[in-house]
């Protein structure tokens, strides 16, 4: 079982000019803070006003945002959004100078949202996410081509289990789980309250005393999840609570998730403890020296220590 830290998402408050002189760099072909693969402008809350797809050396993409949707940037600051990938994009030196450069520019940095995948050596059939108070989506394409849900998309707590082997296209069982944190919230005792109940099917054995239909539903259930649906009700019910009972259950590993913790701090330790803030609750104007139009350049001492 494999933890890895799958996405960081960081909020900066920054000087308009350093938007424009991005834009500029990606226009001129200038490699040095990634190439521009797409733009396009936001017209939903949901979104930036001024959306990028951006792409390192290896060819990985990633996004960046500039300016909150239907907010009015009259003062000289505004607000970016970093999306990445921290497995695919950590060691592209392209990358590291436009992270570099938004974490030396910016007023206020807010470490937003990150998401935990955990690899599970399991066909996808014979794992089952069980349903609790949040809201539960099913997605069943037949067979192993199957996505569970629980939790808003992208919110804290959002939860999402699929086929990994088959989104890969590899010729081996691999189940991700997936989880969604603030990182306001992401103490150890909160990842282990969100953590799903994931029943583990492919090594559970009948109960004592079990027999006749019930032992052929059980095992048949055990074998495929999805043949519950075709029961009635109460049988239903009744296969869901053996299985529940006699399965084991995926549990959240201590060791494993405090490594992703630490491993999101890698990316805050260049940061001045007083650029730390939340932003969304921040409303202060930055100062006259971080407007100036002058584009930072990272020297290679600082690059190679970051």
């Amino acid at each position: 079982m494999a933890y890895i830290l799958d996405k960081l998402v960081v909020l900066f408050r920054l000087p308009k000019v350093v938007a424009n002189d991005l834009v500029r760099f990606w226009t001129i072909d200038d490699h040095f803070y990634c190439d521009l693969v797409k733009s396009w402008h936001g017209y939903h809350p949901a979104l930036m006003q001024d959306n990028y797809t951006l792409q390192t050396e290896q060819g990985i993409s990633f996004y960046l945002g500039f300016g909150t949707y239907g907010r009015d940037y009259t003062s000289n600051n505004m607000d970016a959004k970093l999306e990445f990938n921290p497995a695919k994009v950590g060691n592209s030196a392209w990358f590291k100078n436009l992270y570099y450069l938004l974490v030396q520019r910016a007023k206020f940095i807010d470490f937003r949202r990150f998401d935990v995948a955990i690899d599970l050596p399991v066909s996808r059939t014979q794992l089952r996410m069980l349903k609790d108070n949040r809201k539960y989506t099913l997605l069943d394409y037949g067979g192993e081509d199957r996505t569970e849900y629980l939790g808003v998309r992208s919110a804290h707590g959002n939860c999402k289990l699929y086929n990994k082997a088959l989104e890969m296209k590899i010729a081996r069982n691999l189940t991700r789980l997936e989880l969604t944190l603030d990182y306001s919230n992401s103490a150890w005792n909160e990842f282990e309250r969100i953590f799903p109940r994931v029943l583990d099917l492919h090594s559970i054995s009948p109960p004592d005393g079990l027999h006749g239909t019930d032992k052929v539903l059980y095992l048949a259930c055990a074998a495929d999840p999805a043949l519950l649906r075709e029961l009635p009700f109460r049988t239903k019910k009744k296969i869901e609570q053996l299985l529940a009972t006699t399965a084991q259950f995926i549990k959240p590993d201590k060791t494993s998730y405090e490594s992703i913790l630490t491993e999101i701090l890698t990316f805050g330790n260049i940061v001045d403890v007083e650029k730390w803030a939340n932003l969304y609750d921040t409303d202060e104007e930055l100062p006259e020296e971080w407007t100036k139009p002058k584009m930072f350049i990272a020297d290679e001492g600082e690059q190679q220590k970051f």
